[in-house]
């Protein structure tokens, strides 16, 4: 279990056993991290379970900056929350933020957030509990079933958080089925090129290198082994993926085919500039007696049409980035570069923003519409996809 842990840990009193359940998780090859709430920290020693964890504690009174919620939602794979009270229960489900651990779940996929219910048999069957409850498993949460025996109060009943060893296995099943990449290596390119002009200036575009970050950062929780071929990108990449940082449209080109003959599945993501200049100038041009600057441009390498030449078992997703709604090209663009699946996507609802809409194509047409959404979860609607995909091609 080589995987990245945060232990959301709540006010309840089976919280006692999350050091013992910690020391599990270690000795499979975890590394985890812990978020106390306020009401837990009486339940559970802090210096217990930095000590077992070998990491800081995260807590709403410790926290030092004021964004650990997305840090360590970045940093996670999957999301556990044990013991989860009724009270968080209903936060996560009707999306209240009040502290650091409603604000990481927030924040965190539903899909990869394991929820393990703890509290009184008369409170687990209320109906407000069981509505929260199947509220959360509509939006793909796994709420994990409730143990039966003497409880806390010292009534009989369900209610009881299952035992460390029962959250540990289900862990590893869950990995299991959200890791379709296990074994794969992939390829991405992300971020602009730059064409020099001069020595100072140079021909570009607004990417921000976002959607290529969150793939890389959604194919790596999914078990992929990733290569990210970039250009200077705003955005930076995951620690996970082993990066080769290039300016120039024939620089990524070199490292994109080199790269391609050893991996499985290559997304062609970088915005990647079409013309550069015919010559670029060794030193900056001087506007003083350059009123009016002439360039010639010249088309750069089609880097993607390329890799289809050579392509042979690799699964090739390539974007098609267009300034109008016109889909029309998108299809063709696919098949002349013998690309598996082609993304359509446009310049004002993509280049340069937080979110994105996208439709992604394949052979017989479209396959899915997504968003406007956040581009980490269209990221991983695409990776999904090509998980889907290719594994009927390869099965």
């Amino acid at each position: 279990m080589d995987s990245r842990i945060v232990i959301g840990v709540t006010g309840g009193i089976a919280a006692y056993k999350i050091p013992y359940l910690i020391r599990l998780l270690r000795r499979k090859g975890a590394e985890v991290k812990v978020v106390l709430t306020s009401h837990a920290q009486p339940m559970v020693g802090g210096e217990a379970l930095r000590t077992v964890s070998c990491n800081p504690v995260y807590c709403d009174n410790t926290a030092v900056h004021d964004m650990d919620h997305i840090r360590l939602a970045e940093w996670a794979e999957i999301l556990l929350i044990a013991p989860a009270t009724a009270n968080t229960i209903a936060k996560i489900a009707h999306g209240i933020a009040d502290n650091l651990l409603t604000s990481i779940a927030a924040a965190f996929p539903p899909s990869r957030t394991i929820i393990a219910p703890a509290m009184n048999t008369a409170m687990w069957e209320s109906r407000a509990v069981r509505d929260n409850v199947a509220l959360l498993s509509g939006r793909e949460y796994l709420v994990l079933p409730v143990g039966c025996g003497e409880l806390a109060c010292g009534e009989e009943g369900a209610g009881r958080m299952i035992e460390p060893e029962e959250l540990v296995e289900a862990l590893v099943d869950h990995l299991k089925k959200d890791r379709p990449f296990s074994g794969k290596r992939m390829l991405i390119s992300s971020g602009p090129t730059e064409e020099p002009i001069d020595a100072v200036r140079v021909i570009t575009n607004r990417s921000s290198g976002r959607m290529g970050a969150a793939l890389a950062r959604e194919a790596l929780r999914m078990g992929a082994e990733v290569t990210v071929v970039s250009g200077p990108a705003a955005t930076p990449l995951p620690s996970g993926a082993v990066v080769v940082a290039v300016r120039t449209a024939a620089e990524m080109e070199e490292a994109m085919r080199r790269e391609f003959p050893n991996i499985d599945i290559c997304i062609m993501a970088a915005a990647v500039s079409d013309y550069r200049p015919h010559k670029a100038a060794a030193s900056k041009i001087r506007r003083s007696g350059n009123e009016k600057l002439n360039v010639t441009l010249v088309a750069v390498p089609d880097i993607l049409a390329g890799l289809g030449t050579i392509k042979q078992r690799q699964f090739l997703v390539g974007f098609a980035l267009e300034s109008g709604d016109d889909e029309g090209r998108t299809r063709e663009k696919m098949v002349r570069k013998r690309c598996d699946l082609m993304v359509f996507n446009r310049v004002d609802r993509a280049l340069g923003t937080d979110t994105t809409e996208m439709v992604i194509y394949g052979r017989r047409g479209v396959i899915q519409r997504c968003g406007p959404v956040r581009k980490e979860v269209a990221a991983r609607e695409l990776l999904l996809r090509i998980a889907e995909i290719s594994g009927k091609k390869n099965g």
